[in-house]
């Protein structure tokens, strides 16, 4: 078997096909609303232009690659590991990796792409829980190589380490958390930049366009080619440890600033849509997007060509 199923062919579903595809699998789609399947390979050729800035790929090649099933049954058969994209409704993937579980292989890896939900709760209903793994990726995962595998505490090893040779081999770069956590690491780390975002702004601090500009300009351009704990490595003449020696009081204060959650009230939410409104135009979302996965490829050409 060299077959990826994806359960679910959204946004998310979609993008999982098309970087699944273009690393050489073939891709057996599935989802129960007619609309999403009616528009799927319109949605395929536009992703498949983001991959095209850093990747030589034959689209009709690729497509061919891409296969719509009638039935959840279909992509189970044959497929090495299974991606679920659908709700963050627990008792719907709950629904839906039973129905997995009953159609595919033992050896079949079921996979959910869920932000926060643990695998231990998708896998409850599950009779081979060890075969169950979150593997979360960041948006949009066919131009962004990431992917956070989360097991559960009964998912085999032998399952973690062919996940991450599979999602290797479609040139993602897989990390493996070492027990389960909600939200996992990157929604973590993002949702703890968010809360201080939302709490600088909500406070007076500083307005929404100059928080975003700090990220654009400054963290995030860093934040593309190294990692927290490298960046303190680089920080001071002596490494790590000399950083954090340095700066830990500084760092233990804003700390202890920062240990509120904002209350993101209606009223909060409201105001916060005006203000984002009066900047930035709801009907030229789909361009902005497509100028979002058009950097991000851009920034993912820079690093294939040095090496990273």
């Amino acid at each position: 078997m060299s077959n990826i199923g994806i359960c679910g062919a959204g946004l998310i579903g979609a993008s999982w096909a098309v970087g699944f595809a273009s690393a050489g699998y073939n891709v057996l789609v599935y989802d129960k609303n007619p609309n999403v399947i009616k528009n799927f390979y319109k949605v395929v050729e536009q992703l498949a232009y983001d991959i095209a800035i850093y990747k030589k790929i034959n689209l009709k090649k690729l497509k061919s690659q891409i296969m719509i099933c009638r039935s959840i049954e279909e992509i189970c058969t044959e497929s090495i590991l299974i991606q679920e994209s659908i709700l963050e409704i627990i008792e719907e993937k709950q629904n839906i990796f039973l129905e997995l579980e009953n159609y595919s292989p033992l050896e079949t890896i079921l996979s959910s792409s869920s932000s926060y939900l643990l695998p231990s709760k998708i896998s409850k209903k599950l009779r081979n829980k060890d075969r169950c793994i979150v593997a979360h990726p960041a948006l949009p995962p066919h131009v962004v190589p990431f992917v956070e595998i989360c097991p559960s505490s009964l998912t085999s090893k032998e399952v973690i380490e062919r996940a991450k040779e599979i999602y290797s081999k479609a040139d993602y770069v897989p990390i493996v958390l070492k027990k389960e956590i909600e939200g996992f690491v990157l929604n973590r780390l993002q949702g703890a930049l968010l809360n201080e975002a939302v709490r600088l702004h909500e406070e007076g601090y500083a307005s929404i366009d100059d928080i975003d500009i700090s990220l654009k300009h400054a963290l995030g351009i860093r934040w593309a080619f190294l990692g927290p704990f490298e960046i303190m490595d680089l920080n001071a003449p002596g490494g790590i440890g000399d950083s954090f020696t340095r700066y830990r009081k500084g760092i233990k204060r804003l700390a202890q600033q920062q240990n509120s959650v904002p209350e993101y009230s209606n009223q909060y939410i409201k105001k916060l849509e005006f203000e984002q409104r009066k900047r930035l135009s709801l009907s030229d979302r789909e361009e902005r997007t497509k100028k979002r996965n058009k950097l991000i490829a851009l920034v993912r050409k820079l690093k294939l060509d040095e090496g990273e």
